[in-house]
């Protein structure tokens, strides 16, 4: 059994050292969004994000995608395709969808862009469902348009 405890890196508001990434979600629940501006802690080369930084935000905004539906996701593949370098400071957008769901795999598509919409990353997600209706409590919110990682 998976067990939230709101420690998430990416999304737990009890991390101090984390991104504590909120998140928004269309009505139908298929489509996942949240904002990040990464300060220079978050830095590879200087004045750029590291991309494990950008890599992490496609993680969890597909994750989250797949969790809206109500599954205990692990991910088990992530492909990332760089198209350009995000600078420190600078607000990113990610997105995601589920593309489909076949038997106890869920495929999720991501992105992250700049605010001009320049595109940063392009992500593919392979996520394995461990269990139905075990998602954390954010995430059973009825008819939400919104919603954060608990």
């Amino acid at each position: 059994m998976l067990v939230d405890d709101n420690r998430c890196f990416a999304c737990g508001t009890d991390n101090p050292d984390g991104l504590q990434l909120r998140f928004s979600y269309d009505p139908g629940g298929d489509r996942v969004e949240t904002t990040f501006t990464p300060g220079p802690r978050y830095q590879g080369w200087q004045g750029v994000v590291h991309g494990g930084i950008v890599a992490t935000l496609l993680d969890e905004v597909m994750a989250k995608a797949a969790a809206r539906k109500g599954f205990a996701i692990l991910t088990a593949e992530i492909t990332v395709r760089f198209t350009s370098q995000a600078a420190t400071g600078e607000t990113l957008r990610c997105e995601a969808e589920i593309a489909s769901v076949k038997k106890k795999v869920i495929y999720v598509n991501g992105t992250v862009s700049k605010q001009n919409g320049d595109l940063v990353a392009r992500g593919t997600s392979k996520m394995i469902i461990v269990s139905r209706g075990q998602q954390p409590a954010a995430f059973r919110e009825k008819d939400s348009a919104s919603s954060q990682c608990r």
